[in-house]
């Protein structure tokens, strides 16, 4: 996959009813937190990942355009798998070297009030909540946003599960909104997200 831009809004609001219909007919999906989501964006949304589809159940969560960020070694998929970031449009970001270009991209998305979606673990790999990387505080700091934390449960080997035809229980949960303002700290910031996301989870999932 080498595109690397979201697609049209209007695509995206229908993508992600898209969702929603993947969610309910195929998993036990369900939502809670919904006010703590600002009406209006720009803001982060800060998900734990433990799997490749956690995006699915996210946009399904929000129904608005989301500007997805994506590690680019990520981009070779399965295609059950790479669907979605193709046909919903991500950002692709080198995580061993951050292009600038990638970072105007970013910051072009938020001038736009865009909701900007970014996995602080940054990967999948390993068990439990991983150490947060700081790209979540950076832009909310920069650009005095909120970061909303978002608990993923149950969607680890979700695709497994469903080929069995197990439907799993899938649940997103929306934090209260972390207020920052310019002059904070990157590394207090990531900390305070990812305390707030371990307290968010089940025991199994951190």
């Amino acid at each position: 996959m080498t595109i690397s831009h979201p697609r049209s809004k209007p695509l995206r609001y229908i993508l992600s009813y898209v969702s929603v219909l993947l969610c309910v007919f195929l998993t036990r999906y369900s939502v809670s937190g919904e006010n703590n989501l600002p009406k209006e964006g720009p803001y982060i949304l800060a998900p734990n990942h433990i799997d490749d589809v956690d995006p699915v159940p996210i946009a399904a969560a929000v129904k608005k355009p989301i500007t997805f960020l994506m590690a680019q070694d990520q981009a070779e998929l399965p295609w059950y798998k790479a669907w979605g970031p193709w046909s919903y449009g991500v950002l692709l970001v080198n995580r061993a070297n951050v292009q600038t270009s990638t970072i105007k991209k970013i910051q072009k998305q938020i001038n736009k009030k865009e909701r900007i979606c970014i996995f602080p673990e940054g990967t999948i790999k390993g068990e439990g909540l991983k150490e947060g990387k700081r790209g979540v505080a950076y832009f909310a700091i920069k650009n005095e946003i909120p970061i909303i934390p978002t608990a993923i449960i149950g969607t680890k080997g979700i695709i497994e599960k469903i080929k069995k035809l197990k439907r799993e229980r899938v649940k997103v949960v929306f934090g209260k909104p972390i207020f920052v303002k310019k002059g904070d700290e990157e590394k207090k910031i990531t900390h305070q997200a990812m305390a707030t996301l371990k307290k968010m989870l089940p025991a199994d999932h951190t």
